[in-house]
């Protein structure tokens, strides 16, 4: 938990005039999830509980569409530096997924402190007295979205105007670019808390990301539209990655170039 009466080592914030809280995320090239770089530098409180064991690097992971949010913490106890790993459950969780680095406090009881020059505080904080409870956000930094190319070109919303169980696919371009699924309400809230059906929504984002192809064929291959958007260049890197065909290509085919992307998965129950 943030705590505006306490330091935070946060970019947008001058509490800190000492020390950095710098931080890498990069896909896990050993397994699914991402890997989290912490490290903190300078003469600061942060370091200092760090290094007595009295705080822990960590990361909240969080899925807005399925109101999922949880703190790991690192298995690091220490150090000034830490690689973790982050993963989770593809059930519990509906694309986009967001990271957020921190560190947060580990000490048992609630601890007061009057800050001083030690902690490498700006003067304002000079001689406060602060009170560091267990769980207490010490430094953060942005929110990082853990997605592959085809999840960050995708966006559910409910649109109350369609029948129960359609969607529709837009391509919009109001932030980059991205494909907007307007679904039922009923079928939205399905889609962003799947439950046993997780298997049968991914195969309908399957179908919405292959629909979405065939737009970016239909109306951004003229005067190469398409390269106006990092995230279409990026798509179309990872095809020519994968020896698929383009939407450049006369035999580009979005139904086969979706499922290589996102392949349907049956459930046992689905088998046979």
């Amino acid at each position: 938990m943030a705590n505006e009466s306490f330091p935070m080592l946060v970019g947008d914030r001058l509490d800190y005039t000492e020390g950095a809280y710098d931080v890498a995320v990069t896909r896990d090239s050993q397994g699914a999830g991402m890997l989290v770089r912490h490290r903190l530098s300078g003469r600061n409180l942060v370091v200092e509980l760090l290094k007595r064991s009295e705080a822990a690097f960590a990361v909240e992971v969080s899925a807005p569409y399925a109101t999922y949010r949880e703190i790991r913490p690192s298995e690091a106890s220490g150090e000034v530096e830490a690689l973790q790993r982050v993963s989770w459950n593809p059930q519990d969780v509906v694309p986009p997924v967001y990271l957020r680095p921190m560190v947060i406090a580990t000490v048992e009881q609630p601890a007061n402190i009057v800050l001083n020059g030690e902690h490498g505080v700006h003067e304002v904080w000079q001689g406060v007295e602060v009170e560091v409870t267990p769980g207490a956000i010490l430094a953060a930094d942005q929110f990082w979205r853990a997605s592959s190319t085809w999840e960050s070109l995708i966006r559910l919303a409910p649109c109350d105007d369609l029948s129960p169980g359609v969607y529709r696919v837009d391509d919009c371009t109001s932030e980059g670019f991205y494909f907007k699924i307007h679904l039922h309400p009923a079928l939205f809230e399905k889609m962003v808390n799947p439950g046993d059906a997780h298997n049968h929504c991914d195969s309908i984002l399957t179908a919405c990301l292959s629909r979405g192809l065939e737009i970016v064929r239909a109306e951004y291959t003229e005067n190469e539209r398409w390269r106006d958007y990092p995230v279409l260049n990026a798509l179309y890197d990872k095809l020519k990655a994968h020896e698929l065909a383009t939407w450049e290509d006369k035999h580009f085919r979005p139904d086969e170039v979706a499922t290589v992307l996102k392949p349907i998965v049956l459930g046992p129950e689905e088998d046979g």
